[in-house]
């Protein structure tokens, strides 16, 4: 017969564990703030950003799905955030965050690098002020298909936006179609691989300003936000 455990034994959570007394417990994983996504494009980016919303919600339950808005907005850069900003503000519970998603595409230089800028003010504005709210320009030159990419090479040739589908096709075994509502889904196995290659491209440049960075992406800085969603 074994011996009786003494009292500072059965205080003890690994001495409990280790003897059935007690089960592990398992880490209690937090509903998301709250974030708005607005997309230049109207089916790429949200189809990809509801799969990203939906590994959420097997991690937190369907009750996290409350707290994202995705919203294709189909605009220019400058537009796009003129627009975020009245969704946010017309918003009955407000955002936490706010993500402007855009393609290089032929936008001018000027509007293409002014909405990263009017982000970062907009932020200086809000810490200022002491408010908890951040915008977030994440942007992608030529295109997002760059990203996507990434998931699976280090794309470093300024390449035709066509052909970016053609290699996307090769690399995820079917026909790539920006239409796509699985797309997260197939590239999440490569996700690490495609923060390691953007984050290699925009150090291996001598530019600064986004336009001049061809090509390029800080798409990473959204998808690790959520990164410990994804284990």
């Amino acid at each position: 017969m074994p011996p009786r455990p003494k009292r500072h034994e059965l205080q003890n959570q690994q001495y409990r564990m280790a003897h059935g007394l007690e089960r592990p417990r398992r880490p209690k994983i937090l509903l998301p703030e709250r974030h708005l996504f607005v997309t230049e494009g109207t089916k790429t980016e949200p189809n990809y950003l509801e799969g990203l919303i939906d590994r959420v919600c097997q991690k937190c339950g369907e009750g996290a799905r409350r707290q994202f808005r995705v919203i294709g907005e189909g605009d220019n850069t400058l537009n796009l955030l003129e627009k975020a900003e009245k969704y946010q503000s017309n918003d009955a519970d407000g955002f936490r965050h706010v993500w402007i998603l855009y393609d290089k595409d032929d936008f001018p230089p000027d509007a293409f690098d002014n909405t990263a800028g009017r982000c970062e003010a907009l932020n200086k504005r809000y810490r200022e002020e002491q408010r908890e709210l951040e915008f977030h320009a994440i942007w992608s030159n030529p295109c997002v298909e760059l990203w996507f990419l990434l998931h699976y090479e280090l794309m470093q040739s300024d390449i035709d936006r066509d052909d970016y589908r053609g290699k996307l096709s090769e690399k995820i075994g079917r026909h790539y179609d920006k239409s796509d509502p699985n797309i997260f889904r197939t590239l999440l196995p490569h996700m690490k691989t495609a923060v390691r290659n953007s984050k290699k491209l925009l150090r291996s440049s001598t530019e600064s300003a986004p336009s001049a960075i061809v090509p390029g992406t800080n798409f990473h800085e959204l998808v690790t936000h959520f990164q410990h969603y994804f284990k």
